[in-house]
């Protein structure tokens, strides 16, 4: 037995009717050989075969993994509604190939931090399935299983298999970026990444801003913040004055960072927006000089205040909205102040993490409206997120 197999799963939607119940097959091949290199081969030949399949189906040809995935979408596209399962009771549906962990060594085995990766898939099988981000660390862990057995078991011949993409990560690039055109050191190009091949075109992921739209429409700096600010806030448009200071109080607070979380939890479940920290609601600017003044001493305020909003968006809104929000300092009427561009959620609802529990907000006109009926909340994200 080796240290890890191969296994393709498939869940893929057969027909739905009316009232969202859905007939659909699903089943899971595993792929086990002396020599991992094989299994995984063998693996990836069933997956392309389930793909040929699904589109002769509909009597479509491809070319591309993209083509693929654009063709297929009606295979696994659920709906919102409650389904009764003997698959299992998930709405993961899609076609995928996972490396699976069964023996971890005894030593050095810091890699196998999970006990299966999504290297390859279609659909929405795993959460990880459509982030290139996510992908391209699991695919890095696989090679790196390779890499330390092979000092072990000579015979696992795998380099042939082994390609070199260029690949610029969302998150790291944007950690990365100082303003004013500036990047640290280590973010100025994106990386060239050593993988084990797939299907998957990475052409498409070597340059910043493949998460959204185009590199002017995401810089803050790209924009005319004064003609913002002058059009008041809107459905689209926020003013705060401040990320944590509190006027009434004196002092910092959590509840001042859940405002802000707020908004942007709206933001990301509507149309996106602009949310400019340091304006006063009448769209005057307050600057960020009571933020700064909380910062401790010897410690930049500027970094100072990026950790305090990584901080509010982990805490209140988890890390992995952080690819579709976008902020930096710029100077308006002589203040400083921050600026934040919020992309929407493309293919799920966000909810703030309250002190009561999970909650859910849009965006109205001019403010951020919650969603508390359930019908009501079902309703929306089945017309935002549940259909093609």
């Amino acid at each position: 037995m080796t240290e890890f197999h191969y296994e393709v799963r498939v869940k893929i939607i057969k027909s739905k009717n009316d009232y969202g119940e859905i007939d659909y097959i699903g089943f899971k091949h595993p792929f086990e050989d002396e020599n991992p290199i094989q299994a995984r081969r063998k693996a990836f030949t069933d997956y392309q075969n389930c793909i040929d399949v699904l589109l002769e189906s509909i009597n479509l040809q491809y070319s591309t993994d993209e083509e693929a995935r654009k063709y297929l979408k009606p295979f696994f596209k659920p709906t919102f509604r409650t389904i009764e399962s003997t698959f299992d009771d998930t709405n993961n549906y899609g076609v995928g190939v996972f490396m699976i962990i069964d023996t971890p060594p005894t030593t050095n085995n810091f890699f196998y931090t999970s006990q299966e990766y999504l290297i390859h898939g279609i659909g929405n099988i795993t959460p990880s399935c459509n982030d290139p981000n996510r992908i391209m660390a699991h695919l890095e862990a696989e090679l790196e299983c390779y890499e330390h057995l092979e000092k072990e078991l000579k015979y696992y011949e795998y380099s042939n298999d082994i390609i070199e993409v260029v690949f610029c990560n969302s998150a790291e690039w944007q950690e990365g970026y100082l303003g004013n055109g500036k990047w640290k050191s280590s973010y100025e190009e994106p990386s060239t990444c050593q993988i084990l091949k797939t299907p998957f075109d990475w052409n498409n992921y070597a340059k910043p801003y493949w998460w959204g739209e185009s590199e002017e429409d995401y810089k803050p700096e790209s924009i005319s913040i004064e003609d913002i600010i002058g059009g008041g806030e809107n459905n689209l448009v926020e003013f705060k004055p401040s990320l944590l200071y509190n006027f009434s109080s004196g002092k910092p607070g959590i509840g001042i960072k859940q405002i802000i979380a707020k908004a942007i939890c709206a933001f990301l479940n509507s149309n996106g927006g602009y949310l400019f920290i340091g304006v006063t609601d009448k769209g005057e600017p307050q600057g960020l000089s009571y933020d700064f003044k909380l910062s401790p001493e010897g410690k930049s305020e500027e970094d100072f205040f990026r950790l305090e909003f990584d901080q509010m968006i982990e805490h209140f809104l988890t890390f992995s909205v952080k690819d579709r929000i976008f902020g930096d300092f710029r100077l308006f009427k002589d203040e400083i102040i921050f600026v934040i561009k919020v992309m929407p959620s493309k293919q799920r609802p966000i909810f703030l993490n309250a002190q009561n529990g999970k909650e859910f907000y849009v965006r109205g006109e001019a403010s951020s409206r919650q969603i508390t009926d359930m019908e009501e909340l079902a309703n929306y994200c089945i017309s935002r997120w549940g259909r093609d």
